[in-house]
């Protein structure tokens, strides 16, 4: 009767074990995080096995970081992005976790830049007169002339848009390619050339473009250039 009553709560937890996992990888295909997450702790609950732990772990960090994205508290979201980015995965659906975590890093990285820099364009807008009178920042421009306008505007250093084409491309997956800043462009938008160096272990090894990029400064949009 003892064994066949361990044998009925054996199979009890099984299948418990087994219809949480299936719940939580199926939450994962749809980018659900926070449910696979809690499917995942049911199933560890059952049985304690390293592939619910893993499981469990990453999709929390991702919910997390996901929750702290959407609340545009950047920093947070990025810190739950490189727990997650340096797990040691070893399951599949635990490893695509990881690589999701590597593509929302530099988004979270990219929106905290933008973040900061929307609040340092704001401050302008608060400078007064010396008779206390605000001074509007479409007034203030028009007054430094069309250098002054421009420089105002320019607001992406060449480096952080050189990383935005990187990003575009996809540069991470093809580490053959190469980019080069080449000029600005009439309207004052970085454009870059990617190209694959077909012997580069020889200087004068013959180079295959990939596309030419451009870089809007002040909307940070990225086209390629036809």
């Amino acid at each position: 009767m003892v064994i066949f009553l361990v044998l009925i709560a054996s199979g009890c937890v099984t299948r418990n074990y087994d219809s949480n996992m299936d719940l939580g990888k199926s939450q994962l295909n749809e980018e659900n995080y926070l449910e696979a997450h809690e499917a995942f702790e049911l199933a560890y609950k059952e049985a304690k096995t390293p592939e619910a732990r893993e499981l469990m772990d990453l999709s929390g960090f991702l919910a997390s970081g996901m929750k702290k994205y959407d609340e545009q508290d950047f920093d947070s979201a990025k810190r739950d992005f490189e727990e997650a980015t340096a797990y040691k995965a070893k399951y599949r659906e635990g490893k695509l976790m990881v690589a999701k975590a590597v593509e929302m890093h530099p988004v979270s990285d990219s929106a905290t830049i933008e973040a900061v820099e929307g609040n340092d364009e704001m401050e302008p807008a608060e400078e007064t007169t010396k008779d206390g009178s605000k001074v509007e920042d479409k007034a203030a421009t028009e007054t430094k002339g069309k250098e002054g306008s421009k420089d105002s505007v320019s607001t992406l250093s060449k480096s952080q848009a050189e990383k935005l084409v990187k990003d575009y491309v996809d540069m991470e997956n093809f580490p053959h390619l190469h980019i080069e800043y080449d000029h600005d462009a009439e309207k004052g938008d970085y454009i870059f050339h990617v190209f694959e160096v077909d012997e580069p272990s020889q200087k004068s090894g013959h180079t295959t473009t990939w596309g030419w990029y451009g870089v809007n400064k002040k909307t940070k949009e990225v086209y390629e250039v036809m």
